[in-house]
């Protein structure tokens, strides 16, 4: 039986969808609603919501050149001062809109007058009704424990805030919001390549040690599919920077290992040396998620065939997600409900 996490992962694409019909005119305007002045971004989340903080943070840097941070809600609330100006903007991120840490350091920021968004599943929840902007995910309801659907939601969301800022500027979008276009299509592509997705999913369920690597917004979707496989499975799996990864932490390979290694355009030489490497040490097992056909480093290749950044992000999460989702099945795990785990952290 196919269990509610596989098909709110197949549901992804329909919401993606929704959201640009929600947001989006054929006009190209983006109908979110934003403080007219913006100088620095903080975003605090945790779990899942926390990892779309930290792929969306770069992206604010890079496309609308603003500083913008990301916090976890409960490292937030223990720090007595925060960076704060007339023009700050603090964004958080919860499905349920009633996480106890996320709504904790929405409280203390609001003390200090700070204008205040929040991108939630959840209208009228208590993080809805405290923002002063508000965005919602609007992914539907989400039964299965594990955050899949409402994460790519967020996520697809938090791009929207960039790019209306980026119009802001003056500068044309429609280029960037036509690849956003073609989003759901690629998500249902990837969807029918489920049977090598399911081979990677058997080939890892056989090991105990796993390593997740990627760069840059990559790392936070390899700490997602960690998390994914955490929740489902019971695995300690853990991510790294792919450069990072060599500077010590490598020694976990001297056990049976198996490493699951995310591969784009920018860092695929140094990605492929890296692996040279670390398979002439060590001879773990490698599974390559990749957008560049040409790599065959792994023992799986998955390609997630994309030459945008903002497409291959999307496809990297749903291909882990979609793993995840096997390995518990493999690995007789009911990864709807997993046990001690509970939807909403309130208290």
């Amino acid at each position: 039986m196919t269990s509610i996490m596989k098909k709110e992962i197949f549901e992804e694409p329909g919401v993606v969808k929704h959201l640009l019909d929600k947001y989006v005119t054929g006009e190209n305007i983006i109908n979110i609603e934003l403080p007219e002045k913006i100088d620095n971004i903080v975003i605090v989340a945790s779990g899942s919501s926390y990892n779309c903080a930290a792929i969306a943070a770069p992206l604010f840097v890079e496309y609308v050149q603003i500083p913008c941070e990301y916090e976890y809600s409960s490292e937030f609330v223990l720090q007595k001062k925060h960076f704060i100006t007339d023009d700050s903007l603090y964004i958080f991120v919860s499905q349920s809109g009633e996480t106890s840490d996320t709504l904790n350091a929405l409280k203390m920021i609001k003390e200090q007058g700070v204008k205040t968004m929040c991108i939630t599943n959840a209208k009228d929840s208590a993080m809805w009704n405290l923002c002063d902007y508000k965005i919602l995910s609007d992914a539907g309801e989400e039964k299965s424990i594990a955050s899949t659907k409402a994460l790519t939601a967020q996520i697809f969301c938090s791009i929207l805030v960039m790019l209306k800022l980026v119009a802001k500027k003056g500068e044309d979008i429609s280029g960037y919001l036509n690849t956003m276009r073609r989003l759901p299509a690629y998500l249902e592509r990837i969807k029918i390549d489920e049977k090598k997705i399911e081979e990677a999913a058997a080939l890892t369920a056989e090991f105990n040690n796993i390593s997740i690597l990627g760069n840059k917004n990559y790392y936070p979707i390899a700490k997602e599919g960690a998390l994914k496989m955490k929740e489902t499975c019971y695995l300690n799996v853990m991510a790294y920077p792919f450069g990072e990864f060599m500077h010590g932490h490598v020694a976990v390979l001297n056990q049976k290992s198996i490493v699951i290694a995310i591969i784009d355009e920018e860092n695929a030489k140094f990605a492929i040396r890296n692996l040279k490497k670390i398979k002439d040490e060590y001879n773990p097992k490698v599974i390559c998620i990749t957008s560049v056909q040409e790599v065959k480093s792994g023992d799986i290749n998955i390609y997630i065939k994309t030459k945008r950044k903002m497409k291959a992000i999307f496809g990297a999460l749903l291909t882990l997600q979609l793993m995840a989702c096997n390995m518990a099945d493999i690995l007789d795990k009911n990864p709807d409900s997993p046990k001690g785990l509970h939807k909403v952290v309130k208290d």
